[in-house]
């Protein structure tokens, strides 16, 4: 049996910014005691997703793991003459 260990090293104690490339998140991990409530406004089109949760801004008082990302909802268009099938009003 072959076993692959891979060790965790924290960015954050030597001063290494995982986000260096991408200029508008970079600064979250460039100032991440930073408690401002307009500095925690996630960029354009993106949110703050923490759980089941998603935010503009993160809230003054929020704890926990948070990441940024896209929300795309899902779901279609029909034409509205088959709609007619579905069983239900549209």
């Amino acid at each position: 049996i072959h076993v692959i260990r891979h060790d965790m090293y924290e960015c954050a104690g030597r001063r290494i910014n995982p986000f260096w490339g991408v200029k508008h998140i970079s600064k979250y991990w460039e100032h991440a005691t930073t408690i401002n409530d307009a500095f925690w406004q996630a960029p354009k089109d993106l949110f703050w997703i923490c759980g089941n949760t998603a935010y503009t801004n993160l809230p003054k008082d929020w704890s926990g793991s948070c990441t940024v990302g896209i929300i795309k909802p899902s779901f279609f268009l029909l034409p509205k003459e088959s709609g007619q099938n579905l069983g239900v009003p549209i």
